[in-house]
């Protein structure tokens, strides 16, 4: 780690600050899913390392690397999350650089999709690598496809986005015009349970239509339907 020396000021890092990242990134890349209730993400995990952020930010983000590289996991996210967040989304330094790498590599390692990352994430990731970010399935050819016709006025259900009551449900139909709709069943507002029907995407042909749902979702959702699943081109995430 001589690549990134403690910083000679006085100002450090508090004893638990990787578990402090490790929670920061959990809650950052899901926030829905953690036990960490929001209100006490700034007051716990942020705001304490302000001060020596805003004084020192290059000590910052090397005492950061040093916390975080050895430790992995979650905590290089976090710590990368909090560089942004507390010294702002233009700071350059290798220290940061090398954080922010090696979360999207423990992503990357764990199967999550690219439509996981943010724009500059997806971005940074781009232009400082050349390798693909994940390989999947081949989709089937048109000849292989087996998918059943639709029978006239048939509105069949080809995925559920997650296990909740009021999950969004995902169906394919026939357009007037002769195309194919992938339609979305869905919760009104987060304050009007009432469901509500619209149109997502719409291709030519269901093989194109269940290819632009693929594309989509990359990794399958909470239930996919056989037809589908073909072109749900990789597996499920690791995290």
């Amino acid at each position: 780690m001589a690549l990134f020396p403690r910083t000679s000021r006085g100002t450090s890092l508090p004893d638990d600050v990787v578990s402090r990242m490790e929670r920061f990134g959990r809650f950052e890349f899901d926030p829905v899913g953690t036990d960490i209730d929001a209100s006490d993400v700034w007051g716990e995990l942020q705001a304490p390392l302000l001060p020596f952020a805003q004084s020192d930010p290059d000590g910052f983000a090397r005492a950061l690397a040093v916390a975080v590289l050895p430790a992995g996991g979650f905590a290089l996210f976090g710590a990368a999350r909090t560089v942004w967040n507390l010294v702002g989304s233009d700071f350059d330094s290798p220290a940061y650089h090398a954080v922010r790498m090696a979360a999207l590599e423990f992503f990357r390692a764990n199967g999550v999709p690219s439509n996981r990352l943010s724009a500059d994430d997806w971005r940074f990731w781009q232009e400082n690598r050349s390798e693909p970010w994940l390989v999947g399935q081949r989709r089937p050819v048109r000849e292989e496809a087996r998918i059943v016709s639709l029978a006239p006025g048939e509105l069949r259900r080809v995925a559920q986005i997650t296990g909740a009551p009021d999950s969004n449900v995902v169906y394919v139909a026939a357009s007037h015009d002769g195309r194919f709709v992938a339609v979305v069943d869905a919760p009104t507002s987060d304050t009007d349970p009432t469901r509500a029907r619209f149109d997502w995407l719409a291709a030519d042909t269901l093989h194109d239509l269940y290819a632009r749902i693929g594309d989509v979702f990359q990794t399958p959702v909470h239930w996919v339907a056989d037809d589908l699943r073909p072109y749900v081109p990789l597996p499920p995430s690791h995290l």
